[in-house]
């Protein structure tokens, strides 16, 4: 009996070390997103314009997320075209002209729901089912697409790709880009008003 007891508190004191050791890095990880989460705040509160949001805000996420690239797409509604004021594929930022908004695709899938959508496997899948079209010959192994939201419609997203991994990015990843993208969000929406009262 008394070995038994003592396995069985062995076991539990190894059960509560492993728990204790998966709160302290569930902590650690949260102070280390708080901190990038302020320092995008300090970034955004110096821009005034709105290209300079999303270079700041796009050059922020490239620095968290090293091996994955960013892009950035905004619907105008008066000309219905989706512009892509940040982009950067294979880390070289590249000129991407306005094209027309669809019915179909994975930017029209996420303006129309304003849901995150993860991709993590299969991107040519993912791409005939949401009737897309590729940006550029080489499609990424996962990609993150967050709304930007502003009242009751998202008027763009964020988009984080990987080109060379499935399953590159987690969930406290996304949590992290759907907290920067409410930041940016905010920080447009009162750049639009600023300009507006100049």
């Amino acid at each position: 009996v008394g070995l038994s007891l003592a396995a069985a508190v062995a076991m539990e004191n190894a059960r509560l070390f492993d728990e204790t050791q998966r709160l302290l890095t569930e902590t650690e990880q949260r102070a280390a997103e708080l901190a990038i989460i302020n320092s995008v705040q300090e970034a955004l509160a110096a821009e005034l314009n709105i290209q300079g949001i999303y270079d700041a805000v796009g050059d922020k996420i490239r620095a968290i997320f090293r091996q994955a690239d960013v892009g950035i797409r905004i619907h105008d509604p008066q000309t219905d075209l989706i512009q892509f004021p940040y982009f950067f594929k294979d880390g070289e930022r590249l000129t991407v002209p306005s094209v027309p908004m669809k019915e179909a695709g994975i930017t029209a899938h996420v303006l129309r729901t304003r849901e995150t959508l993860v991709i993590n496997e299969d991107m040519p899948g993912a791409i005939a089912k949401y009737g897309s079209r590729m940006l550029g010959p080489a499609v990424e192994k996962s990609s993150v697409f967050v709304p930007l939201i502003s009242g009751d419609r998202a008027h763009g997203l964020v988009n984080l790709l990987d080109m060379h991994r499935e399953h590159a990015f987690s969930q406290s990843d996304v949590r992290l880009l759907q907290t920067l993208a409410n930041s940016m969000s905010v920080a447009l929406e009162n750049a639009r008003l600023f300009e507006e009262t100049q």
